[in-house]
């Protein structure tokens, strides 16, 4: 029962103690003592522990919920906000749900630029991101959606190359980064560097990349459209109305990734969420100005019952600003 890596005194304190409680060890409460090293009688640590456990039990209590998605959008490497942003959901996330411009292609966009961020840094350094916040968080599943940074790649081979050498071609920096893996050549120092597919690298969890902007999850869409409308909430009405010509059956919510903003609000019986961005809106300070309306940082926590339904009293839109 040695400590975990990473695992603090109180982390380390509550695993022996909840597996004291639960008879999965079968260690006295003085050994138990003596392990995390605090000078307390057994009859102390015992009843400390009965407080632990209904502390823990309240904070991972379900109360019908059956799955519990973390959906983190427009990281916009090399932008990116830090993993420990998403620290209050370690260990309690069932699906992480990425909705699209994890990476931000800097390099290839049409804005004018002050510097220049390399394709090959955004990779790598995006790669690295996503398998940082799948091992952060620890979920059972991984969903990642593309948006429309990521179709820059494409519309910049489009432009460049003529049909026959784009058919060599992925869709996105994604479809290498998820499935396929990449070489870094470099050539100034001769030298060849191999990047897993994070399908592969990855192993504590499945890892799914939907090889477009949208995905289901339960009966919740999550979209991230190239489409844009300025006006509050109108391209989570916009994507709705498509959705539903689309998807006949009975979804109840669609979260809205791409416009940088948070709101949310009934429309009939469907819960429509804009997300928010995830990155340091700050820094994304394109010369051309053309980023009119302030940025807002969030995240979206989704809670579904057995049947996929939100329950929306326990679903929280986090306002990161």
């Amino acid at each position: 029962m040695e400590r975990k890596l990473g695992e603090n005194n109180f982390e380390y304190k509550l695993r022996l103690c909840l597996s004291k409680l639960n008879k999965e060890i079968d260690l006295d409460w003085c050994e138990i003592a003596s392990l995390i090293g605090e000078d307390v009688s057994a009859d102390h640590l015992r009843k400390l522990s009965y407080g632990y456990k209904e502390y823990y039990d309240y904070i991972n209590s379900t109360n019908g919920v059956a799955t519990r998605i973390l959906s983190i959008s427009d990281t916009h490497v090399p932008y990116q906000l830090p993993i420990t942003t998403f620290k209050e959901y370690v260990g309690i996330v069932d699906v992480l749900q990425l909705n699209g411009d994890i990476l931000d292609c800097q390099s290839i966009s049409k804005f004018s630029k002050s510097y220049r961020v390399s394709m090959i840094e955004e990779m790598v350094q995006g790669r690295q991101y996503i398998i940082d916040l799948i091992e952060y968080i620890k979920p059972k599943q991984v969903f990642i959606n593309y948006g429309n940074h990521e179709m820059r790649y494409q519309a910049y081979l489009s432009k460049n190359l003529d049909d026959d050498m784009l058919q060599l071609m992925p869709q996105t920096a994604l479809d290498l980064i998820c499935t396929d893996g990449f070489y870094h050549y470099d050539k100034r120092n001769k030298t060849k560097t191999w990047y897993e597919p994070i399908c592969k690298a990855v192993t504590s969890c499945d890892v799914v990349y939907t090889e477009d902007w949208k995905c289901k999850i339960g009966n919740t869409w999550f979209v991230h459209p190239s489409a844009f409308s300025t006006g509050m909430m109108k391209t989570a009405e916009k994507a709705m109305q498509y959705m539903i010509t689309q998807d006949r059956s009975n979804w109840d919510c669609l979260v809205m990734a791409h416009t940088h903003q948070l709101g949310q609000y009934p429309k009939g019986n469907i819960m429509l969420y804009e997300q928010g961005a995830c990155c340091k809106t700050s820094e994304m300070n394109y010369t051309d100005g053309k980023l009119y309306n302030p940025q807002q940082q969030g995240f979206i926590y989704i809670c579904q019952d057995i049947d996929g339904n939100l329950i929306k009293d326990k679903t929280k839109l986090i306002n990161l600003n």
